[in-house]
């Protein structure tokens, strides 16, 4: 089984070319109503949900429950494709949506980035996929060494850069647009969405956060004899669990043990498992549970597609599929996404001092207590008027200094302060820094007028990023995944809400709790610490020391110049009281990791080809 792909190819012979070249990678056609190809490309049955009205077509990929009788309905009132988002209006799910109307074509993914669009330029015409990697092969693309350099300074891309690819020529659809082909070749993206004003007070709007959660969750578990979730006894993990308990088939909750016996995630999913007496409960103990770092041998693959931030917890994901898989699942429910919209970070501070000072004022105040941050760094922060370009200018000439200490504020543009690693090379700080400098010399908008509405959105499609390299991995192990806090009715919801009530020092994910209240039990809803994996850090650490280290001894890294070997190898080798120096090795590895997988050769499934309108 090969990973699946779909590619999308406009209304007009100026695709020849790319069909021409899709024609030995497919296994699957389905065409226009000229009889023309439409979408190409290798998935599993189930995938796609096609409809037609008359020469007009609509399709849903991924996680939709809406009918090919629904989406013939919606079609026959739909006259062009600007109008095509309405055949799946208010429908719940994770899914691509895909319109030919008119001799027009529409590609849209989702806003937190779980289903992403990408454009290339394929003889005559652009072409859209929703894998960079796809386009980069067929364009014989390579890879930007001032992309992968800055890919050293932070677990993810610094914004803007979180929407860019790793591949020259190859270019990514906003989140929040869509994409139009057009018959004469060319290609225009389209906004699709804006942040919804965030005025809705606590209670309307977790009765909005209730309802949008829960139909995502029903949309994935209404179809499924059998579905599974974590339950790490955390809020997130506990509210989809209890949502997902309702739904007409069995429930299996996962979790794994924790070596740290201060961690009192265990205390919370046991309270959690005894309530939900008709599921079945998989708790793998310690000595069980794959360790970090696991598979990253010289010999490991990973994510074709750009480096994978949580890579050094690749053999996890691979073992609670295969759990999950052979515990009767097919579908796997995760709670990722609830820290980024319901506890992203300070930044919605930076507009409360300036549109409701005084509670701004209180809660800046609480939340130093808190954290320790010392006055003069808070009041810079708050103070900060910088657009997100000069924000890339000053980062540009702070990328070598050391990093900015943990107990320091950040309510900046990016995902935190950029740094290079002290293993990386001056030739990688250049190229870093001058794609910093470029960036800042164009126009950069940010993904919302406020700071705390950019936030959220920020982290939320990082996450989305990272959700779908992560289902690659777990499609790979029999099961998909599916992350309903990501879903675009979810995301809008919850940005709905005042910033001042969505999130305070004083309770944990108030929103959440507000909206899980009578669904969930109140001991799990009133938690108010988090688990902590540092002793799983060091576990897996001191087990696969010797992979890492043979790991850089023949990096791809090195060969390129872009870190140092020795320098890598002393922090390896060297006694850590904290994981903040090796938390930075995330990504280095990650960037190793993909540099190896690429210089592969690309896999090809081994299916027989088919015709049709996809299943």
């Amino acid at each position: 089984m090969g990973e699946e792909w779909f590619a999308v190819l406009p209304d007009s012979d100026s695709g020849l070319a790319a069909e021409h070249a899709l024609r030995p990678l497919a296994s699957t056609v389905i065409e226009h109503a000229s009889g023309r190809p439409w979408l190409m490309g290798w998935w599993r049955a189930g995938t796609f949900t096609v409809a037609r009205a008359g020469a007009a077509k609509v399709a849903v990929a991924g996680q939709c429950p809406a009918t090919a009788t629904r989406l013939r309905a919606a079609l026959s009132r739909i006259d062009s494709v600007d109008e095509a988002e309405a055949a799946t209006n208010k429908v719940p799910g994770c899914f691509h949506l895909l319109a030919s109307v008119g001799g027009r074509v529409r590609v849209q993914g989702t806003l937190a980035g779980v289903r992403r669009v990408f454009r290339a330029q394929v003889g005559d015409a652009v072409i859209a996929a929703d894998r960079a990697e796809l386009l980069a092969h067929l364009i014989s693309a390579g890879w930007d060494e001032a992309w992968v350099a800055l890919r050293l300074t932070l677990l993810a891309q610094p914004y803007p850069f979180q929407e860019t690819t790793p591949w020259r020529g190859v270019h990514a659809v906003p989140a929040d647009h869509w994409l139009r082909l057009d018959p004469d070749g060319t290609a225009t993206e389209h906004r699709r969405w804006t942040p919804p004003p965030a005025v809705l007070p606590l209670s309307e709007g977790a009765a909005s956060v209730r309802e949008a959660l829960a139909s995502a969750v029903e949309a994935r578990t209404q179809t499924h004899r059998t579905v599974s979730t974590d339950l790490s006894g955390g809020m997130d993990s506990s509210s989809v669990a209890f949502l997902a308990a309702r739904g007409p088939g069995e429930l299996v909750t996962y979790r794994w043990a924790e070596h740290d016996a201060g961690n009192d995630d265990a205390h919370y999913a046991e309270r959690a498992a005894a309530a939900l007496r008709s599921a079945r409960h998989v708790v793998d103990p310690v000595q069980e549970v794959a360790p970090m770092f696991g598979g990253l041998a010289p010999g490991g693959t990973a994510d074709r597609e750009e480096p994978f931030a949580w890579v050094r917890s690749r053999a996890r994901i691979e073992h609670v599929a295969k759990s999950m898989t052979e515990a009767g699942s097919c579908l796997h429910l995760t709670g990722h996404g609830g820290d980024e919209l319901f506890r992203p970070g300070y930044r919605r501070l930076h507009d409360m001092v300036r549109h409701s000072s005084a509670e701004g004022v209180r809660q800046a105040r609480a939340y130093r207590a808190l954290a320790r941050w010392p006055m003069l760094a808070l009041l810079r922060e708050l103070a900060d008027n910088r657009s997100p370009a000069r924000e890339l200018v000053d980062a540009s000439r702070s990328l070598e200094k050391p990093p900015a200490s943990p107990q320091a504020p950040y309510m900046g543009w990016a995902v935190a302060p950029i740094r290079m690693p002290p293993w990386a090379t001056a030739e990688a700080a250049a190229a870093a820094r001058d794609l910093l400098r470029h960036a800042a010399a164009g126009p950069i908008k940010p993904l919302a007028q406020t700071r705390g509405q950019h936030e959220t959105l920020l982290l939320s499609r990082i996450a989305g990023v990272n959700v779908a390299q992560a289902d690659r991995i777990s499609v790979a192990q029999g099961v998909c995944l599916a992350a309903p806090y990501l879903d675009d009715a979810v995301l809008h919801a919850a940005l709905a809400v005042r910033l001042e009530e969505r999130d305070t020092p004083w309770r944990f994910k108030p929103l959440l709790a507000a909206a899980m209240r009578g669904h969930v039990p109140d001991l799990l809803l009133e938690r108010t610490s988090k688990g902590d994996f540092s002793a799983d850090y060091y576990v897996g650490l001191r087990r696969h020391r010797t992979d890492l280290i043979r790991l850089f001894e023949d990096s791809e890294l090195v060969r390129h110049g872009l870190i140092e070997a020795s320098s890598i190898r002393k922090i390896l080798l060297s006694p850590h009281p904290t994981t903040a120096v090796l938390a930075r090795m995330d990504g280095t590895l990650a960037c190793e990791m993909w540099l190896r997988t690429i210089r592969s050769p690309r896999p090809r499934p081994t299916v027989h080809q088919n015709r049709g309108e996809g299943s």
